[in-house]
C-alpha cells in the first residue's frame, strides 16, 4: 500500500479511537536546517559555487514555505494547551516567490552569482525534471495550478506564527556552513534530488545559444 493511503488510514484510525483528542498537522513543504531531502540545501550549495545558475520559469512564481522549527512550535503550544483538530500547517500562500526565494540563496550565501531564468516549456524540451532535478520547482500549468495555493488560515488563527522565508534561508546556509548539518545523499524516496552540474552546464549553454540565435 503507498505510504500516502497508509498515512491518511492511520490519521483516521487516531480520530476514530481518540474522538475530540486528536491532534493532527498536515504540513506542507517543510524546509529549514537540518532538511535532509535537500530541496533548500541543494539551491545554496549551487548557488555558493558563484557563476551562472539556471533558474526555473518565472522569478515572479508564488510559492509557499514553512519552516520546520515554525510547526514545531504550533505543535508544543496547541498540546501545551490540550488543543486537538486538524491543521494544514504550511505558509501561507505567496508568502514568496522563486525569484526571492533564490535571490535570498544569493544574500545569504554572499556569492557572485547570476540567475539565468531559462523558460519553462525550454526545460521540459531539455528532460529537465520539475521538482527532483529543479528542486521547488513546479511548471505554472493548468494541471499543477493549484500546487502554491492551499489554504492553512485555520493554523494561523489557531497560533501558528511564519518567519520569514529569508530568514530560514539564512539558518539553513549557516547551518550547512558550519558544517553541523546532515549531509547524505538528497533523494525524494529513492529519486536523487537535484540536476548534475554537466547537465546543467549543457542546458545553460544550449539556452545561451538560443538566445544568441533569436
Amino acid at each position: 500500500m503507498p505510504y500516502n493511503a497508509l498515512k491518511a488510514g492511520c490519521e483516521r484510525a487516531v480520530e476514530e479511537g481518540f474522538p475530540g483528542h486528536a491532534l493532527i498537522v498536515n504540513p506542507g513543504i517543510i524546509v529549514g536546517p537540518g532538511e535532509n531531502v535537500g530541496r533548500l540545501p541543494w539551491w545554496l550549495e549551487t548557488i555558493a559555487r558563484g557563476g551562472r545558475v539556471l533558474a526555473p520559469g518565472s522569478p515572479d512564481r508564488a510559492m509557499q514555505l514553512i519552516d520546520a522549527r515554525d510547526i514545531a512550535r504550533f505543535l508544543l503550544d496547541r498540546l501545551a494547551e490540550g488543543g486537538s483538530g486538524r491543521y494544514l500547517t504550511t505558509g501561507v500562500p505567496g508568502n514568496t516567490t522563486m525569484g526571492e526565494l533564490l535571490r535570498a540563496c544569493v544574500d545569504a550565501t554572499g556569492a557572485d552569482t547570476e540567475l539565468v531564468w531559462a523558460d519553462e516549456r525550454f526545460l521540459r524540451e531539455h528532460d529537465i525534471a520539475p521538482w527532483t532535478e529543479v528542486p521547488l520547482w513546479v511548471p505554472d500549468t493548468p494541471e499543477a495550478s493549484g500546487a502554491w495555493t492551499a489554504s492553512s488560515a485555520k493554523a494561523p488563527a489557531a497560533g501558528l506564527r511564519c518567519r520569514p522565508v529569508s530568514e530560514t534561508v539564512a539558518d539553513t546556509w549557516r547551518a550547512l556552513h558550519d558544517g553541523g548539518y546532515p549531509r547524505p545523499k538528497y533523494l525524494q524516496g529513492e529519486v536523487p534530488v537535484g540536476l548534475e552540474r554537466d547537465k546543467h552546464d549543457a542546458v545553460l549553454a544550449a539556452w545561451d545559444a538560443r538566445g544568441s540565435q533569436a
